[in-house]
């Protein structure tokens, strides 16, 4: 009989997103084994790791968090060793999704007030062109499909364009989708593009048009960057572009609040409300 047992990996992905172009996968090693991941995501992932094992050991310990780089291959989250000679068993479950959950701070920026200088929050554009004004028709907690989320909805005509709030990397866009209805069931359908921030939060604008999107994964883009035109596809009652910020989890993600510039932006900056509209006069 082989005096060596195996129970191969057992992958559980948890995420909010069609399928990651992510991995994790053994490789044999002195001694032991190596557990490795690829990343090919625009983004760090971030893989929680629970491992049963029979006489072995890993180097990196156990029930743990690991962040793999963006469009990183065989990175070495831990190495398995065997204790002692005899047989040998594992078994590995993972969840994993986009961001790194290291980070812990969104950033900040200085400000000078008088003679002080005050550490504010980062400051966001109206997702729209200048001169333009638009009604925010369900915002931060909204009584529709916002209860307990901080998002918000752009009333705005299909075919507006729509432009980056804040600087990024694009790490997914879905624009082929064109089938639209008023129930929760329509999420599938939604075309979004999703952009990954540096303190390790992403912007989501939803609901774009068919075919609409100017930019890829991988695309580095402006604050200010036409991005797509708006929409009306998936789980939506009208044309407008649901926006949010939010730092991802493994099943959920914690949705921000976040301040916008408006009108000539060289006023404070505020947190939109509902039923308002807002006009964007800077570039």
């Amino acid at each position: 009989m082989n005096k060596y047992l195996f129970i191969f990996i057992l992958l559980i992905s948890y995420n909010s997103f069609s399928q990651l172009n992510f991995k994790t996968y053994f490789k044999k090693a002195e001694n032991g084994f190596e557990l490795l991941a690829d990343n090919n995501e625009y983004c760090p992932v971030s893989v929680e790791v629970d491992l049963e094992l029979v006489n072995l050991s890993t180097s990196n310990g156990n029930f743990k968090t690991y962040v793999i780089p963006a469009r990183t291959t065989g990175f070495i989250i831990t190495n398995l060793k065997a204790i002692k000679a005899g047989g040998y068993k594992y078994n590995s479950k993972t969840k994993y999704n986009y961001g790194d959950f290291a980070k812990k701070e969104i950033d900040t920026i200085a400000v000078k007030q008088q003679d002080t200088v005050a550490v504010e929050e980062y400051i966001y554009n109206l997702p729209f062109k200048k001169g333009k004004k638009f009604k925010v028709s369900q915002g931060y907690n909204g009584t529709i499909t916002h209860q307990k989320k901080n998002a918000l909805d752009f009333l705005m005509p299909i075919g507006t364009d729509i432009y980056a709030a804040r600087e990024g990397v694009v790490i997914k866009v879905v624009d082929h989708n064109t089938k639209t209805c008023v129930t929760k069931g329509c999420l599938e359908f939604n075309n979004y593009i999703l952009i990954y921030h540096s303190d390790g939060t992403f912007s989501d604008y939803v609901h774009i048009d068919t075919n609409s999107a100017s930019v890829k994964p991988g695309d580095k883009v402006a604050k200010g960057q036409l991005i797509a035109k708006s929409g009306n596809i998936g789980w939506s009652t009208g044309p407008h572009l649901h926006f949010e910020v939010f730092k991802q989890e493994i099943i959920k993600r914690e949705t921000l609040k976040t301040k916008f510039k408006i009108n000539e932006g060289t006023g404070s900056p505020i947190y939109l409300e509902e039923k308002v509209k807002y006009q964007r006069k800077y570039e």
